[in-house]
């Protein structure tokens, strides 16, 4: 396919920020927990998908490929993202790639979320309601496996949604905004549901003979390691492994845990921890260390 659309270097990105935007210049979509796919189209059944670095992806994606091969909506640029829909939720780790994913796998759907060529057209100058508009047009009847996400106007109302159903989050975007490359304006943000836990901190990972972060155990079992110590708390742990010097408290722990070095304790302590979700392995998703000790988090 030639090179008749020119696509960003980036996509255009949401700015983290733990805030909703509100007001009648404000639309609402619900973000998808899956892998950045911008999709070039020629209208006549050619299909190129790429990475957010637009690196192809065709050949990591097929069953994507196959299913937009037979849209007719003119030659075109999707954003979107591919996800892996359980039933229930997307679930991030099932779209990624690897040892555990099959290589044809009809659990992956497109959700398209922008247009920025109609019609071999650059419309990314276009307010982001306008670029919408036109993209719902190309998808009148939602499908199972393609279609675009909605847009709504009660961010309360959507954030309280995600969150009963435990989704990852929403994206709050200017109805006036153009389409810029990556994350310097002001037009969209995302802001994210939290998993916060109490975990045990059974062992101290070292690099360069100095504390690094905590190995974390939680219900009995093991779920990461979180860094983010402050100079002060790596003081007082340097001291404290040295004085309660134990052994390690799982039965099984991975090669890279082997070869790193890490002092387990005989006395764990308390945390609180952030984290996006549990992994399907069970490990935290984006930890991140919010204090020390229990009690409400």
């Amino acid at each position: 396919m030639t090179d008749f659309m020119v696509l960003p270097n980036v996509p255009m990105a949401p700015v983290t920020s733990p805030d909703i935007p509100f007001g009648p210049n404000w639309g609402y979509q619900i973000k998808w927990d899956g892998v950045r796919t911008p999709v070039r189209l020629d209208g006549k059944g050619g299909v190129e998908l790429f990475s957010k670095r637009v690196e192809p992806r065709n050949d990591r994606f097929p069953e994507i490929v196959e299913l937009l091969t037979p849209l007719r909506i003119g030659a075109c640029v999707l954003d979107g993202e591919i996800a892996y829909f359980d039933g229930s939720r997307p679930n991030f780790q099932r779209v990624l790639v690897g040892v555990n994913r099959k290589k044809y796998d009809d659990n992956l759907i497109f959700v398209a979320f922008d247009l920025l060529y109609d019609n071999a057209i650059d419309i990314r100058a276009l307010p982001f309601k306008e670029r919408y508009d036109r993209l719902a047009a190309k998808f009148p009847e939602k499908q199972p496996r393609v279609f675009v996400s909605d847009l709504v106007y009660d961010g309360h109302a959507l954030w309280e949604w995600v969150n009963n159903r435990e989704w990852e989050g929403i994206i709050s975007k200017r109805l006036d905004s153009p389409y810029v490359e990556g994350k310097k304006h002001k037009y969209w943000y995302k802001k994210r549901k939290e998993l916060r836990i109490v975990a045990e901190a059974v062992g101290i990972k070292l690099k360069s003979g100095h504390v690094s972060s905590l190995v974390l155990r939680y219900e009995d079992r093991y779920v990461g390691h979180v860094s983010g110590i402050d100079l002060a708390s790596k003081q007082i742990l340097q001291q404290f492994m040295q004085l309660h010097p134990g052994e390690c408290p799982f039965p099984v722990v991975s090669a890279g845990m082997k070869k790193s070095d890490i002092k387990w304790l005989s006395v764990p302590f308390q945390c609180k921890v952030a984290a996006l979700e549990f992994s399907d392995a069970g490990i935290l998703r984006q930890p991140k260390l919010i204090g020390f000790g229990g009690g409400e988090i």
